[in-house]
């Protein structure tokens, strides 16, 4: 019997399945991801076209100084934008600084990237905990890219452009190179920027000189360069050089025992030196801006030959204010804010000033260049900038010009009797029977001026002029009467060039500063060309060269012989303007020829009874004493066709040099053998006169 089935049991309807959704939480985490995302590609997309915009190149082009060379090859100054000197470029970095430098600011340096994670985390716990002081995480190449951009402000944005372009440097450069960039750009405070620059103005030594305690020192400066300067917190700047060695042992640079011995030892300190300040700096950058393009000058790097005699100018800086300030004290002067302004360089007009100029006459050279007496309070240059009345210094000019187109010579008479000098007049009394008679270099020895005015009218202001600018003058002297007597102006390094052309056998040069420049890469970019030209024949410098001898062997400019000592064979003019108002001495040595000024800028009396041997013949004299023996000082040559002669019955009749040639000799016999010891004056001029009247 089968069994029944049991019923079914009852179905129900069947519902179809549901597949599982997506619920709102995840469509939120999806959008955040996907914006996120967003975000991040258009914020990689907008800091890599940033970085990409600059210019890899910015990395290693930076502003360097331009270094300044004097006559003997060393360096004496500097310009700059930053006072940058890069490391040698034929060496390698430095291993010992390199291997401070990366110890203290970035020891995984060599193995990571533009980036370093591992560094971030090490400074963001030590910041949290917050022991000793707080580290940045930022790489070599970080700080790099920082500093060649520009963006030193703490901000996002300054943070993540940095990061893109560390990135690029990293692509495009190798670790050596980035190193190298990096030494050269760091600023190590006190206006030092590089390694290179800072080495020789710390220790005096390039930076592969450097021992460990002074590499030690620039790599703890690096984070805190003001602060840690030695220049300036000598303690604070050991205890940078103390972190910095700690963490070279840490790295295994160095043992505990090297770290201990650095520590301890002396840092042999320079004291800071004067970067780029002078007259002489000044007038070779001014002079550079007339042969090179600017953009050679701003991208700096030169190396500049200059003339400049560092010696030489350091005792005529010492001496114009030394001179000057006796001056004040004498008169009770004193300057209790100051005498000029610091900030704009802008000379106070009440003050005493002065200025010197210093060439060598054979070459052109200028050895020395002062233009005021403190280059710190005026950087106005009135040895080549003021022009001013040049008084009584005018004078050799014109016997000068007398000798070479009128047939004059020392011996010569010419007519000193006196007339009303300040009268309103264009033209000069000649006396038919002049009542005063001088030999000219008479004349010239005792500064007459009745006989300067009459020389200069006999010259004429057109042959006068012509003679001038041969000699380098670029100013017009006015065709006045005054102008004989030095009414005119002239500048301090023109009127020296006037008496350069005397001492250089009557051949005039052209005075520079600069004789060679040399750019980044050592290649030769300027070399100066000589230029010269004759103005006088040997024998006529030499004649108006034995006459300024006799100047200052017995007439106004005796005080170099009498009063203080100066004994070489040397040659000089005084001058004197109305009222005592300039003060010049204009004086030469065989091989150094030096103008020296002293007044107002504001022209009034420098002194009562201020005579140009009292006031500015002091510089000229105790400059040339310290030059004695770096400078040979030999007797001037005496050309052929010249004699030295003696004449008697002169003013002085102690042995003054005349220089005479042949004819002028034989008729100077002639002279004084037709004309009696008591025959007046006037008759021997017309002896002579009347032979030399065949030359006017």
């Amino acid at each position: 019997m089968s069994k029944a089935k049991p019923p079914p049991l009852s179905k129900r309807a069947k519902r179809p399945r549901r597949k599982p959704g997506i619920s709102w939480w995840t469509w939120m985490v999806a959008g955040v991801l996907i914006a996120g995302l967003s975000a991040f590609s258009l914020v990689y997309l907008f800091y890599s076209t940033r970085a990409g915009w600059i210019d890899i190149n910015v990395v290693k082009h930076m502003p360097k100084a331009s270094i300044l060379y004097d006559d003997q090859g060393r360096p004496f100054s500097r310009f700059f934008d930053e006072n940058r000197i890069a490391l040698p470029s034929d060496k390698p970095v430095p291993k010992l600084l390199a291997e401070a430098v990366v110890a203290t600011e970035d020891r995984r340096f060599y193995s990571h990237g533009a980036v370093d994670p591992i560094g971030i985390l090490r400074a963001a716990v030590s910041n949290f905990i917050g022991h000793g002081s707080r580290q940045g995480g930022s790489t070599i190449t970080q700080q790099l890219a920082r500093n060649s951009i520009g963006r030193l402000e703490r901000t996002y944005d300054r943070k993540i452009l940095e990061i893109f372009f560390a990135h690029r440097i990293e692509d495009a450069y190798t670790k050596e190179q980035i190193l190298r960039y990096y030494l050269d750009r760091i600023y190590f405070g006190q206006g030092l920027y590089g390694a290179e620059t800072t080495a020789y103005a710390f220790f005096g030594c390039s930076t592969h000189q450097l021992n460990v305690a002074q590499c030690a020192l620039l790599a703890g400066m690096i984070s805190s360069p003001n602060a840690s300067s030695p220049w300036k917190d000598i303690d604070a700047a050991k205890k940078a050089q103390g972190r910095a060695l700690d963490r070279m042992v840490a790295a295994g640079c160095i043992t505990q025992q090297q770290a201990d011995q650095a520590a301890n030892a002396p840092l042999a300190l320079r004291p800071r030196p004067d970067f780029g300040g002078g007259f002489a700096t000044s007038e070779v950058r001014r002079e550079l801006e007339q042969i090179l393009d600017p953009t050679m000058i701003q991208e700096g790097g030169l190396k500049i030959s200059t003339t400049i005699d560092t010696h030489l100018q350091a005792a005529a800086e010492s001496a114009l204010a030394a001179r000057i300030n006796e001056i004040e004290k004498t008169k009770g002067e004193t300057h209790p804010n100051g005498f000029g302004d610091p900030n704009t360089g802008l000379p106070d007009e009440t003050v005493l000033e002065g200025a010197f100029f210093a060439m060598d006459p054979a070459t052109g050279d200028i050895r020395a260049v002062v233009g005021s007496r403190d280059f710190a309070l005026s950087e106005y240059n009135r040895a080549m900038q003021a022009r001013r009345q040049v008084g009584s210094t005018l004078k050799p000019l014109i016997y000068a010009t007398a000798f070479a187109a009128k047939g004059y010579c020392p011996a010569s008479t010419i007519d000193a009797t006196p007339f009303d000098l300040t009268a309103s007049k264009d033209t000069v009394p000649m006396n038919d029977a002049p009542t005063t008679i001088l030999r000219v270099n008479d004349a010239l020895v005792t500064s007459n001026n009745y006989a300067a005015e009459r020389m200069g009218t006999i010259v004429g202001p057109d042959l006068l002029n012509s003679y001038a600018h041969q000699c380098g003058v670029t100013t017009e002297i006015p065709p006045l009467p005054s102008s004989y007597l030095g009414a005119c102006d002239l500048s301090l390094n023109e009127l020296t060039g006037v008496y350069a052309t005397f001492a250089n056998q009557g051949v005039w040069e052209r005075q520079h500063l600069v004789t060679r420049v040399l750019d980044d890469r050592n290649r030769v970019i300027y070399a100066y060309v000589r230029e010269e030209r004759r103005v006088f024949t040997p024998q006529v410098a030499r004649q108006i060269t034995g006459m300024l001898q006799n100047v200052l062997d017995f007439g106004t400019g005796s005080p170099v012989r009498q009063e203080y000592g100066f004994s070489p064979p040397a040659a000089g003019k005084t001058g004197t303007t109305n009222d005592y108002k300039d003060a010049w001495f204009e004086g030469f040595t065989s091989h150094l020829v030096a103008g020296a000024w002293i007044g107002y800028d504001t022209p009034r009396e420098v002194m009562s009874g201020g005579y140009a041997a009292k006031v500015a013949l002091p510089v000229w004299v105790n400059v040339m004493k310290q030059e004695t023996g770096r400078y040979a000082m030999d007797d001037f040559p005496v050309p052929d066709g010249l004699e030295e002669v003696s004449v008697g019955g002169g003013l002085f009749a102690r042995g003054e040099r005349y220089y005479l040639t042949s004819d002028q000799r034989g008729l100077l016999d002639q002279e004084q053998a037709t004309s009696p010891q008591e025959e007046p004056a006037q008759d021997v001029r017309s002896v002579i006169d009347r032979f030399l009247d065949i030359f006017r």
